[in-house]
């Protein structure tokens, strides 16, 4: 604890402050005046005292970026005055906006804080409502004579190493109108001492952050971050856990910092009473601890979490109990009247949140459940034509969306590759997208058109009752002719890349997205394709409403050919997910047009195994046997049958799904394919791990097998589950002579 008695510490600094900013006040006749210094990380201004009138102190922002156009970020950059929102001035920055964070019209002025250490920050004043002149020049010179003299105070207060930056929470001092002063305040590190209400403000002004950032939170996780920023740190504790009752048991929901091994023993066990988390959660009643030894006097058979001080506090919601959240503390601690009143208070905001971000989540999962099940269960291929797919769901915050992507194999050789996008981010965009994708496949089975299989597409989406639209582009592309017959409905041209690199969007008739006019006709365009072109269909989740052919990143990853298309689709997807930056889903489809020559060396054969049957193992060894005996490779059974076995056996065991198996030939190698619906990606897993790592091993050590034996292998994730494929090198084999 900072020794009060020595007159160079922060809390001297910030009482300095504080009496600055109520003289300034008082004397100008502010509303709120707040001191911004420089944060740790030299780019963010932080506020350390905000006082004035209420509720107007509780709207101030917090934190502001140096480069912002607001007055105060202005007044740090240039080392001048800046003003705004006065209805006369002259002296406002070109540019200059009002924080649009405050929910209401004010003037304001701030002044840079210059000092022989360099620019600390900045002082602001705020106007409510705003005035209608500047401030008169005796006025102007005024405030410039406090704001050198606290410069000076604290040039001195920083030559005795007092620190100058923000800390991690301001403190707040309202303006008492009345004579009476309320009782000094008791609670060490809230406010000021000696500053009537300062504490009480300053919890208050948490719990209005709290509130705030809550009701912004749209996930589980979101919920547990705002926990740590504005429940954990402002109370000092260097830990916290929050349960979830479900089932007569609590759940770990989240956690920062709790001790590992605490957690193991906690989660998922018993809401039983010997508990001090759980007696909490029963008894609606919150549980201080001051101490390790008081906590043991009452629970003897407490779960060692190497803290010293414990809080555990009850989550209800509507009067039933939802969870409990604790808070841990390396050190013996008292909770004052005030903090265990505002710990309860700030436990009825976020049982609320947990409620909401988990009904979200909830409904979200089964969006992208019914989303998966309506997208392709595996890759269709066919001679001449290799094809790998990705669908990745839109971020929490945004909702998931009805992009799909489709393979429909035609008579003759031929294969429809179909990409399209439902308006809209809800279940309603899911249930349209499975509708309009078996329309899709009917009507293209059926061998018509692309045109007109959009044209009854459309008309079928006008007579569904419902108010979304929907874009598509469709190709039919005869693999014995190199022809692709497109058409698209307000969808994005494919992207088209020759084997020497060139990339290339070919001007198709757009066409109105679906279900805007049931009359609309759409065309059908022909364009012949040369071997070895690469086709690239996608939604606009992809390039975020960017042209494919004209992103730089997307230029960058096609002109060198890629090895294969999964690891081209990889890049794309990697690129477009980078920090988080994409905010619709994302459907891929990537078509590698080998040519029109049939030749050796393109046979494929497929086998389907349901999940419960007990021979699918033996049926895939005995599968690869006779495949590969027929096309001549007796050499390459073997390892064929090996790597086959670990990962059929993998896919049933851990996937518990029906698992399609799929075997092509290639001139110089085998590609084996193992279709399941689980999309956790497998990894080797080393067999030295230790044990409590063992437990959490997906795939077993079976991949060790295939990694050794395989030339290549990796893992295509499609949407709906996962393909582990697999190239076994087939130049050696004696079947090639």
């Amino acid at each position: 604890m900072t020794d009060q008695t020595d007159p160079y510490t922060t809390l001297h600094r910030d009482c300095v402050l504080a009496d600055t900013l109520r003289e300034v006040i008082e004397h100008l006749g502010a509303n709120t005046g707040l001191v911004y210094l420089l944060a740790d990380d030299s780019h963010t201004l932080r506020t350390v005292i905000i006082g004035g009138a209420q509720p107007t102190i509780y709207t101030m922002p917090e934190h502001i970026d140096i480069d912002e156009p607001y007055a105060t970020a202005v007044a740090y950059r240039t080392g001048t005055v800046a003003t705004a929102g006065f209805a006369t001035t002259d002296t406002s920055s070109p540019g200059m906006r009002l924080a649009g964070r405050v929910p209401f019209p004010y003037s304001v002025i701030s002044l840079p804080i210059d000092t022989d250490h360099g620019r600390l920050g900045v002082l602001t004043f705020v106007w409510v409502p705003p005035r209608t002149d500047p401030l008169h020049t005796r006025d102007m010179a005024w405030l410039h004579d406090r704001t050198d003299t606290l410069a000076r105070t604290l040039d001195t207060l920083a030559d005795h190493a007092v620190g100058m930056r923000a800390g991690a929470k301001p403190a707040l001092l309202p303006f008492y109108r009345h004579t009476s002063r309320p009782p000094a305040d008791t609670n060490i590190g809230w406010g000021l001492p000696d500053r009537p209400g300062s504490a009480e403000v300053s919890f208050m002004y948490q719990l209005h952050q709290l509130a705030a950032e809550l009701n912004e939170a749209t996930s589980v996780s979101d919920v547990m971050t705002v926990t740590r920023h504005r429940i954990m740190t402002p109370f000092g504790a260097t830990a916290f856990l929050v349960h979830t009752l479900k089932d007569g048991r609590l759940w770990v929901a989240g956690h920062s910092a709790y001790p590992t091994t605490a957690l193991r023993l906690l989660h998922g066990a018993a809401a039983t009473g010997h508990r001090p988390d759980a007696h909490a959660l029963h008894t609606r009643t919150p549980l201080y601890f001051e101490d390790r030894h008081s906590l043991l006097e009452r629970y003897p058979h407490a779960v060692d979490d190497d803290l010293e001080a414990t809080a555990y506090l009850p989550i209800t919601l509507h009067n039933h109990p939802v969870g409990v959240c604790t808070l841990g503390f390396p050190h013996p601690r008292t909770f004052s009247a005030e903090e265990q009143a505002v710990t309860m208070l700030m436990m009825d905001f976020l049982g609320a949140a947990l409620e909401r971000a988990t009904l979200t989540e909830n409904a979200r999962q089964l969006a992208e459940n019914l989303q998966k099940k309506l997208l392709p269960r595996h890759l269709v291929e066919v001679p001449g034509m290799i094809t790998t797919a990705r669908y990745v769901p839109a971020p929490s915050t945004a909702g998931l969306g009805g992009d799909w992507y489709d393979m429909i194999p035609l008579p003759g050789g031929s294969i429809s590759l179909v990409v399209g996008d439902v308006e809209g981010h809800s279940i309603d965009s899911t249930i349209v997208m499975g509708q309009l994708r078996s329309a899709v496949r009917a009507y293209t089975a059926e061998g018509h058109t692309p045109g007109i299989t959009l044209t009854r597409a459309n008309r079928l989406l006008s007579e569904l009752d419902t108010d979304l639209m929907a874009t598509c582009c469709l190709i039919n592309l005869d693999t014995t002719t190199g022809t692709a017959e497109i058409a698209t409905a307000g969808h994005p041209p494919p992207v088209f890349r020759t084997s020497d690199g060139v990339l290339t969007s070919p001007r198709l008739p757009p066409g109105l997205p679906l279900g805007i006019n049931p009359d609309t006709p759409y065309t059908t365009t022909d364009i012949p394709l040369a071997p070895h072109t690469l086709l690239l269909l996608y939604t606009d989740g992809l390039t975020e409403n960017r042209p494919l052919d004209t992103s730089p990143y997307t230029r960058t990853l096609l002109t060198p050919p890629p090895d294969t298309l999964d690891h081209l689709a990889d890049h794309l997807i990697d690129q477009a997910t980078a920090h988080h930056t994409h905010h619709d889903d994302i459907a891929l489809l990537i078509a590698h047009y080998e040519g029109p020559r049939p030749g050796p060396n393109r046979r494929i054969t497929d086998i389907h195994f349901h999940r419960h049957d007990l021979n699918a193992v033996k049926s895939a060894r005995q599968f690869i046997t006779d495949s590969l005996h027929t096309w001549g490779l007796d050499d390459l059974i073997d390892d064929t049958q090996l790597l086959t076995s670990e990962i059929v056996t993998n896919a049933l065991i851990h996937a518990d799904s029906d698992v399609d198996l799929r075997l092509r030939e290639y001139p110089d190698h085998l590609r084996l394919e193992i279709h399941d619906t689980d999309p956790t990606p497998p990894i080797p897993t080393p067999i030295t791990l230790a044990p409590d790592t063992n437990q959490h091993a997906e795939h077993g050590r079976g991949l060790l097998i295939v990694d050794a034996l395989a030339t290549q292998w990796g893992n295509t994730p499609t949407g709906r589950g996962k393909t582990i494929w697999v190239n076994i090198d087939s130049r050696l084999s004696s079947g090639r002579g």
